[in-house]
């Protein structure tokens, strides 16, 4: 399956789509939402949405409905040009509890190497003792 942490064979864009990914789970599990929509919802994350083109978020959809963490509609009710509507499915929301507490384990991590390196970086002055 090509969704989710550790899969494939790495590199930025690879780690670049999850985090998109990652996000756009997020955005959906909140509520349904459009591509437009979700585009700019993505800034809450530090996405830079100015500079990224909307096929990209579509992609991050396609992939995320192939893999059935999402599905979508066309929205019926617009008074204006149809849209596709996703949502997040029960299986994207399992995914997305993964993703998180497989977040929250390397985020302790991190936490513990930087007070690691702190330690070294900046050891105590031990000759105010003396």
């Amino acid at each position: 399956m090509p969704c989710g942490p550790g899969r494939g064979r790495g590199g930025g864009g690879q780690r670049k789509m999850l985090f998109l990914q990652s996000c756009l789970l997020v955005l959906l599990h909140r509520g349904p939402g459009y591509g437009y929509s979700l585009m700019s919802d993505l800034r809450e994350f530090g996405v830079a949405t100015g500079q990224m083109d909307i096929s990209i978020l579509y992609r991050a959809l396609r992939d995320l409905e192939a893999a059935d963490l999402v599905s979508s509609a066309w929205d019926e009710i617009s008074l204006g040009p149809k849209r596709r509507v996703y949502t997040i499915t029960p299986q994207g929301e399992a995914r997305l509890g993964d993703w998180m507490q497989l977040l929250e384990a390397r985020r302790r991590q991190i936490e513990t190497l930087e007070v690691a390196y702190a330690a070294v970086a900046h050891p105590p002055d031990r000759t105010k003792d003396t």
